[in-house]
């Protein structure tokens, strides 16, 4: 039974391979809409199950008194070869440049409250801020030790500006709040010797979603041309890396199946594209193979793709189940990013599978009939001249 089935989509693939290759763009077209819909997830508690308590009361806790995600910007000293260069970050230049830098993060939507150092200063000098170390010095004797080492650090080369924002687990307003605060920073005329840098919560999940992107983009290159550095060697001719189309198209087909059903980019799915790569090349080769010697045997193109997806596909099937299944045991897992990457990556399997099967004997055929020839002519060509 399952053999006639394989044999008549090695049949329909063998004889119509042009009709296949542009059914399997279509669906690539279709798929490939969906991957801008994919969502970053870099907030902590996305990545915990959402029925523990401390999520349920972290949730609470933003409805009930705004959000919990802080931006922090450390105000430091740092070498200068100006004569002019702070030495204090009591110095009030510093002091007036973080006030602006306070007025100006107040109006960058998701920031609901900022608070530094310099605003109790301003309170205890009755509204102003000190225009005189000393005057600074005289303000801090007022206040309790305890609370003098909560504002400045021991050596006075370091103060902290605190913005509380409502962005909560919203991805794209976390980065836009990024940006935004970083142009601020930028925008503040610091005295020399003085810099600001942004860090927090805020700032953390945002470079860990650049990070994550980068880290995808990294790896799955690096998988594929190792991958079509061994395939090449393994076949001794450029050509063979018409194998790796199946798998071009089921990172596309994973992508948009994550944009579909709303998987999130988080730290375990950004590893997808090399996984898949790393898992589903096996298919191909094995395809690849079997059509190599039903060719050396004799069979014309269309027959060595029969055979080799009548013998050979249930195999391949068997073993994108095996492994899918292995990989769906991850979605019981407690964690959800465990859970979407058993579901991305079972996926990523199955589509290698499925394009393997009825998408690469076309491939194949086209290359054996086609592909081959035309750069044989050229050859033949080249070294006639």
């Amino acid at each position: 039974m399952l053999k006639e089935i394989l044999r008549k989509i090695g049949e329909f693939s063998a004889k119509k391979p042009l009709l296949v290759i542009l059914i399997v763009i279509i669906i690539s077209i279709f798929a490939a809409s969906y991957i801008p819909h994919i969502k970053k997830q870099t907030s902590y508690e996305k990545m915990l199950p959402q029925n523990l308590e401390p999520v349920k009361e972290l949730y609470e806790v933003r409805d009930e008194f705004g959000g919990t995600d802080v931006v922090e910007i450390a105000v430091k000293i740092v070498p200068s070869d100006c004569s002019d260069k702070v030495v204090d970050i009591r110095d009030p230049r510093v002091l007036n440049a973080v006030k602006m830098l306070e007025e100006n993060l107040k109006s960058v939507d998701g920031i609901t409250r900022v608070s530094s150092p310099v605003d109790v200063l301003i309170k205890l000098n009755g509204g102003t801020v000190p225009q005189s170390i000393d005057t600074v010095k005289k303000l801090l004797r007022k206040i309790p030790e305890s609370e003098r080492e909560q504002m400045f650090n021991k050596d006075y080369s370091m103060m902290v500006i605190t913005a509380f924002t409502d962005v909560g687990g919203d991805e794209k307003k976390c980065d836009a709040l990024y940006k935004a605060v970083n142009e601020r920073i930028k925008e503040t005329p610091w005295p020399p010797g003085v810099e600001a840098v942004q860090t927090g919560s805020i700032a953390l999940r945002a470079i860990l979603g650049d990070l994550m992107n980068e880290s995808q983009e990294i790896t799955t290159s690096v998988a594929f041309l190792a991958i079509m550095l061994i395939i090449i060697l393994h076949f001794k001719r450029i050509t063979s890396v018409i194998i790796l189309t199946p798998l071009v198209f089921s990172l596309i087909w994973t992508g948009g199946f994550m944009g579909l059903v709303g998987i999130p980019l988080d730290m375990a799915t950004s590893a997808v594209g090399s996984l898949v790569l790393g898992l589903g090349i096996d298919y191909g080769i094995y395809f690849g193979s079997r059509y190599n010697e039903e060719r050396e045997k004799g069979k014309s193109p269309e027959d060595a793709a029969i055979i080799t997806v009548t013998y050979a596909g249930s195999s391949v099937l068997a073993s994108a189940a095996t492994t899918a299944a292995g990989l769906l045991s991850l979605t019981i897992a407690p964690l959800p990013m465990m859970a979407n990457l058993g579901k991305v990556c079972a996926a990523g399997i199955i589509f290698c599978c499925i394009l393997t099967i009825f998408f690469l004997p076309a491939v194949l055929v086209l290359e054996d009939k086609y592909i081959l020839p035309i750069i044989a002519r050229i050859k033949t060509k080249l070294l006639g001249k």
